[in-house]
């Protein structure tokens, strides 16, 4: 999630010594916030310690913007179905956010970024009423839409009755995957197994639907936290199997699946069951942390119950977080980060990694603050407290 800094330089069309470089490196980080009542602003900090000391409040300088946000290339893009239209934010030479380009999107229920700095948008009908989904790539470059195809994600081809459903994106090399679950028109989830639709990418055009009965459906509904790649090209999905994820569990264990890099296919090699690990939990998110490591949120085993369905989408205090590294199965308990709730929607972008820590807000029970996460120790510590509203749903640094 952090993103590079740019560097200009400029000189005279002569060859004179006493002309100088001029060098821009000015750096802002850049929050979306959630208040209480729902309203959404956009806010700028000039320090990475504001985040970690005092209060954040959008009162009188933050900017009112709907949509979920996603930091991208030098940009804070904020997605958004309204009539307004979708932002770019970003940074002029003076270091002030200002709201760019204006972009429409009909729908947007499974987001992932790419290889190229691009974002994959997949657009489709909750209620049922077609099977045809649109799967968009937005540049955010130019704040356009390079490439659009419509594809039939129902189960059975001609019943729209039966669909899957898009719970993320990611890209590696030449691919595109999306995991989806299986739900009927009348919205009732089946989660037996994981499946991924497989796209050849940058072109969106179908390859195949892979599947893997080790573990249930991969991701939840609209936090897009259920994929990811790691720094080596390898994709990761992560199954919770779990009531508080939305879904009724069944026989199969909480896991994690591995693709490999260039692959377009489950490696039968590879499968990290949860479940039965010391932490004896299901997995419910995952926030890339660099390298092969990852930060997660899980229930406990003894926790999810039918008494917690969804509580993902809440601030219900019944989750906890590890570091995982993905190619070695190690577990680092996260120490000094109280039990929490979960992240309402919202999931990828929330995490912003700089320096070795990690930044994310969390509910905690009265208060929402965000904390700082050591990735190599696990060590949490408390910081700012949110003043009006329970949660960050991203944090992203932009340069100027």
């Amino acid at each position: 999630m952090a993103l590079i800094s740019t560097s200009l330089f400029s000189c005279s069309s002569d060859d004179s010594s006493s002309d100088k470089p001029v060098v821009t490196n000015g750096s802002k980080y850049v929050a979306s916030y959630w208040l209480a009542d729902y309203t959404q602003y956009i806010l700028d900090f000039n320090s990475i310690d504001q985040l970690m000391t005092g209060e954040i409040s959008a009162k009188g300088v933050g900017v009112e913007q709907g949509g979920s946000c996603f930091p991208i290339e030098n940009t804070f893009f904020a997605l958004s179905t309204e009539d307004d239209g979708a932002v770019s934010f970003s940074l002029n030479n003076a270091g002030k956010l200002v709201a760019g380009n204006k972009l429409s999107f009909e729908s947007s229920y499974a987001v992932g970024y790419t290889d190229d700095k691009k974002l994959i948008n997949i657009a489709a009908t909750w209620d049922g009423s077609s099977a045809d989904y649109e799967i968009m790539v937005y540049n955010p470059a130019d704040v356009s839409i390079t490439n659009r195809k419509v594809n039939n994600f129902s189960v059975t081809p001609g019943n729209p009755e039966l669909l899957y459903w898009p719970t993320g994106a990611a890209v590696s090399g030449d691919k595109l995957f999306v995991p989806v679950y299986i739900k009927d028109n009348k919205n009732d989830i089946k989660s037996s197994e994981a499946i991924i639709k497989v796209y050849k990418y940058p072109t969106l055009e179908y390859i195949s639907t892979i599947k893997d009965t080790r573990t249930a459906a991969i991701g939840m509904y609209y936090t897009n936290t259920g994929i990811l790649q790691t720094d080596s090209g390898d994709i990761y999905t992560f199954s919770s199997n779990a009531h508080s994820g939305g879904y009724k569990p069944t026989e199969v264990s909480s896991g994690i699946l591995r693709i490999k890099k260039g692959d377009d296919k489950f490696d039968p090699n590879y499968f990290f069951n949860i479940q039965e690990s010391s932490l004896n939990g299901k997995v419910l998110a995952a926030y890339p942390l660099g390298g092969e490591k990852v930060f997660i949120s899980y229930v406990a085993n003894s926790t999810d119950s039918a008494d917690t369905f969804f509580n993902f989408l809440g601030p219900k205090t019944i989750f906890k977080s590890a570091i995982i590294d993905l190619a070695t199965k190690a577990i680092t308990p996260v120490t000094g980060l109280p039990d929490h709730g979960g992240d309402e929607f919202f999931g990828v972008g929330s995490l912003f990694v700089e320096n070795g820590k990690a930044y994310k807000s969390f509910v905690t029970g009265t208060e929402a603050r965000v904390y700082q996460i050591d990735i190599a120790t696990g060590t949490a510590k408390a910081g700012a407290l949110l003043k009006e509203g329970l949660y960050l749903p991203s944090i992203g640094k932009l340069t100027y």
